[in-house]
């Protein structure tokens, strides 16, 4: 039997639109189907090519299994695509979505002006690099006000410690990072399952019931070290 030679994507280059030979079965007008990939197992899982033909122009419009197939009116569905194919494309510009590299080739190889819609597809692809940029630099920025608030909000916090207040296990874990005070495991793990506050003199827990009461000998080697650190700090920014 005779191939056919039809345009569809390259299956070992990415968006390439390149020309394949297949033994087409006829379905309806203008519509075929070829065996892409045979299942070793089962047969419903055969992936099956359309193939359409537009004018002199053969091209694949895509691959399904035989169970997605399976009760579907593949003629009527091609039939439709053809019908519609140049009125979808001007839809497809009007709406900014994407257009098809495949789309230019039948547009080429039919004899068509392709020239608007490979500018489409630049346009687009600056348009949507622009706005990926944009929303980068959005990104960063809040980023970047977040970690300056958090910034605030943990020197108010450390204010508060060396005045002998209460601050948050959380702020406290926050303030013993940035001033790089390494907090040990086991030290970690408590100050998230018992400790509620600390300060200077004192740290608020958890208290289980039928449960000894958690061992803070960890807990009080940081805020000594943290309230050290923090005093240094405050006055080598004094001066």
């Amino acid at each position: 039997m005779k191939k056919t030679k039809f345009l569809r994507y390259s299956h070992s280059k990415l968006n390439q639109v390149v020309w394949h030979y297949a033994e087409l079965k006829k379905v309806g007008d203008g519509v075929y189907t070829y065996l892409r990939q045979k299942d070793p197992y089962r047969e419903e899982d055969d992936m099956i090519a359309i193939v359409l033909q537009l004018e002199n122009v053969f091209f694949e419009q895509g691959a399904y299994s035989r169970r997605h197939l399976s009760g579907k009116n593949v003629t009527a569905a091609g039939t439709e695509f053809l019908a519609n194919f140049h009125s979808n494309i001007e839809l497809t510009m009007q709406e900014g979505r994407h257009l098809q590299l495949l789309f230019v080739r039948i547009y080429e190889e039919l004899g068509h002006d392709a020239g608007p819609l490979i500018r489409y597809r630049e346009e687009r692809q600056l348009r949507l690099q622009q706005e990926a940029e944009e929303q980068k630099r959005r990104k960063e920025y809040l980023q970047r006000q977040a970690e300056e608030q958090q910034r605030m909000h943990l020197q108010q916090a450390g204010n508060r410690f060396l005045a002998g207040e209460f601050i948050s296990c959380e702020d406290f874990i926050g303030l013993c990072k940035l001033e790089r005070i390494p907090i040990p495991l086991r030290t970690h793990g408590t100050l998230h399952r018992s400790v509620i506050e600390l300060s200077r003199n004192s740290i608020r827990h958890r208290r289980t019931k039928g449960k000894a009461s958690p061992k803070l000998n960890g807990c009080f080697a940081l805020v000594e070290a943290l309230y050290e650190k923090l005093t240094k700090t405050m006055d080598s920014n004094a001066t």
